[in-house]
């Protein structure tokens, strides 16, 4: 397990200079989100805060000094100044369940939070998978209309020369150059919006990502739902509104409570012909049990807490539905997909044939320039159309891994 942190933590500042991978990515965000390291200092807060109401009977260890001086009329049988040296141990024997409730209290908070923290990394994660397969499908759809571009200017200088010569019309060469120069566009515009996911992944990575290579996700088939921990962090949440009633309600039950406190007194500005016999030591012991009778803030309080929880039962009834109905919808997304890159597919292999075809009767003059670029712009969309499927594919089972309720470790171990 340690070989395989320091795995991570090394792979997070190795990312391939030309291409980084999917998963160097997820393990560098794992390691240097800004997000995720802030949920993990908030939950480490957490867990200082169990810690320090760990100990039910709340015991003290005080050490202190008094000084006390008298002035203006002193009586003979008075010490004009007094220091007072004391060590106090106190216990509370019974404070009505109130550090109990706490402890148990701090202890689903801190639970409560940790589960958060996994939620965040998941969320995180997603969110990063999407970015990558849709900076993929930019880049590939790049290379499609790059590939158009190649062709139509071939074609433009076939075209252009005939034109130079009287054989091909005027409208034929601008009716070329036209859809060059918009294909020119179309490419920059999908070079900016690379660019822009680039940018967002490079954000949740804090790293610097220039391009990406080729990565898909494992697959894994026939998952089963189970609880998220976004549920089972709201359960912990409502344990701890139910401890935090318990407290307040200890406030009306009775305290016993023992002190112990050792003294060493010193002396000055006295009679010592009168006052010979002055303790130097003395030690106290009190035992004290405290009942409160009426108070007017409990009852307000424990309605407000019963509303905080009945709203947190609310809400976790809602995730839960939420999160079953968004698993099953993924589940059959996934399956869509498998449908639509088979009809692409074929779509794109049509496409090439009423291409080739096409071009053929073009280059021979059987059929005009019009017939030849819509041709291959059906070419061109069927095969951007494809590419961006397979990434929509790879989404698609992201989604449906994390609808599910899996850990992000068990995917990152079939990679």
């Amino acid at each position: 397990m340690i070989l395989y942190k320091k795995i991570l933590l090394l792979s997070s500042f190795t990312l391939l200079a030309n291409a980084a991978t999917l998963k160097d990515m997820i393990n560098s965000t794992l390691n240097n989100n800004i997000n995720i390291n802030a949920n993990k200092t908030q939950t480490l807060s957490k867990q200082k805060v169990y810690d320090s109401v760990s100990n039910i009977l709340n015991p003290i260890v005080n050490l202190g000094i008094n000084y006390l001086k008298l002035d203006g009329d002193v009586r003979t049988t008075q010490v004009g100044a007094t220091t007072v040296g004391f060590v106090k141990l106190g216990i509370d024997l019974y404070d009505g369940g109130a550090n109990t409730s706490l402890k148990k209290q701090k202890n689903y908070e801190y639970k409560s939070a940790k589960l958060n923290e996994v939620v965040s990394k998941k969320e995180t994660i997603l969110n990063l998978v999407t970015l990558f397969f849709k900076a993929k499908t930019l880049d590939e759809n790049i290379k499609v209309f790059e590939e158009k571009s190649n062709t139509l200017k071939a074609q433009y200088d076939r075209v252009k020369t005939k034109y130079d010569i009287n054989m091909a019309t005027k409208d034929e060469v601008l009716k070329l150059q036209s859809e060059y120069e918009t294909n020119i566009y179309t490419i920059e515009e999908l070079k900016y919006q690379k660019e822009e996911l680039l940018q967002n992944l490079s954000l949740i990575t804090n790293s610097n990502i220039r391009t990406i290579d080729n990565s898909v996700l494992p697959e894994i088939n026939n998952l089963q739902f189970i609880n998220s921990e976004n549920i089972k962090s709201l359960e912990y949440s409502i344990k701890a509104q139910e401890e935090n009633k318990k407290i307040v309600n200890s406030t009306n039950m009775p305290k016993l409570k023992i002190e112990n406190t050792l003294n060493y007194y010193n002396y000055d500005d006295y009679n010592e012909q009168i006052l010979k016999d002055l303790p130097t030591t003395q030690n106290q012991f009190m035992v004290s049990l405290t009942y409160n009778l009426y108070n007017t803030t409990s009852k307000n309080k424990v309605e407000s807490i019963a509303l905080s929880k009945l709203a947190l039962e609310q809400k976790l009834q809602y995730v839960k539905n939420n999160e079953k109905v968004k698993f099953d919808l993924a589940k059959k997304r996934l399956y869509t997909q498998k449908l639509k890159l088979k009809s692409l597919k074929s779509a794109v292999d049509m496409g090439n044939s009423v291409y080739k075809i096409v071009k053929e009767k073009f280059d021979n003059g059987i059929v005009d320039n019009i017939a030849y670029l819509d041709a291959l712009s059906k070419k061109t969309y069927n095969l951007a159309l494809y590419k961006q499927a397979l990434n929509d594919y790879e989404i698609a089972k992201a989604n449906y891994y994390f609808a599910s309720g899996i850990n992000i470790d068990e995917v990152l171990k079939k990679f």
